[in-house]
């Protein structure tokens, strides 16, 4: 049975690494300011709101504490202040009108639901992916588009279930033993990407093969996860990994092989004045990586 043998980091927290780094530097008490991590994490303790509700040792002893809902709670559902004809009563600090003699109103120029953008219309966007009335756009990167000959399978890579962006990803051990979080094998926890069956099929992939996504952006390696779950022609794998871990380190084409297929995604925005992402629109393939 082959061995796994744990690198002496991977017992530590990152701020046990990085003592030990600015140790090295001669640093340390710059650093540290004389704190070790649970120093620092009772500091943070104290200075929340969560020291009037519990003292530290209670905190420390259990590991976790339950705030419950307070009984006298009252929900408030987004927009039903406005279907409802009332001011708005939802904590929405981006609403211009809220607390105003217009809080009745919608936050759009007109107050109301608005088919044809009026503020765009006022602001005489030269964005042609972001025109004042509704309209469909094929996607720059799509099964239709050019590229597609090459990469025929689209990658959805939305946010996970067990932590948001790269939170707690690598910095909480325990979530690798999620299986679908990442899956162990061969003495490392891959990250999960899923695969219709008869992609897979094309391609030789069985269930908890170790596969490399790829594209002209970047190479991440994976393991298969084959499932009915997806619809063929679509690969699903979370956004979130937080390791980035090269086969080459220092080499910036290198395959990685820590599941950060967020490389695989565009860099684009949305449109031109748009500056959300444009993760999910994203085509790659996928091949059987001799594991």
């Amino acid at each position: 049975m082959k061995k796994c043998i744990e690198p002496l980091w991977e017992s530590k927290s990152d701020y046990q690494i990085f003592t030990l780094l600015a140790r090295r530097l001669g640093v340390e008490q710059k650093y540290t300011e004389g704190n070790s991590d649970i120093d620092w994490a009772r500091k943070f303790f104290e200075i929340s709101d969560l020291a009037k509700l519990v003292t530290w040792d209670e905190f420390d002893r259990k590991g976790y504490y339950i705030v419950n809902v307070p009984d006298d709670y009252r929900s408030t559902p987004a927009l039903r202040w406005f279907a409802e004809g009332r001011a708005c009563d939802t904590p929405d600090p981006s609403n211009p009108k809220r607390l105003t003699n217009k809080a009745h109103e919608l936050g759009t120029d007109s107050g109301k639901i608005e088919f044809v953008s009026t503020s765009l219309q006022r602001l005489g966007s030269d964005d042609e992916e972001r025109l004042p009335m509704p309209r469909y756009l094929p996607s720059w990167e799509g099964h239709r588009s050019a590229a597609a000959t090459t990469y025929p399978l689209q990658l959805i890579s939305p946010h996970p279930r067990f932590s948001f962006h790269t939170h707690y990803d690598k910095h909480a051990s325990w979530l690798d033993e999620i299986p679908v979080h990442r899956i162990h094998k061969n003495c490392y926890w891959w990250w999960p990407a899923r695969i219709h069956p008869e992609d897979a099929s094309a391609r030789g992939i069985r269930n908890g093969d170790i596969v490399k996504l790829f594209n002209d952006r970047a190479a991440v390696l994976c393991i298969a996860v084959v499932t009915e779950r997806v619809r063929q022609g679509v690969v699903h794998s979370y956004a979130s990994s937080a390791k980035y871990d090269p086969l080459e380190p220092g080499n910036p084409n290198s395959v990685d092989r820590g599941g950060c297929v967020a490389m695989l995604t565009p860099a684009r925005m949305m449109s031109k004045n748009v500056a959300g992402m444009a993760v999910n629109s994203c085509l790659i393939d996928i091949l059987q990586w001799a594991d």
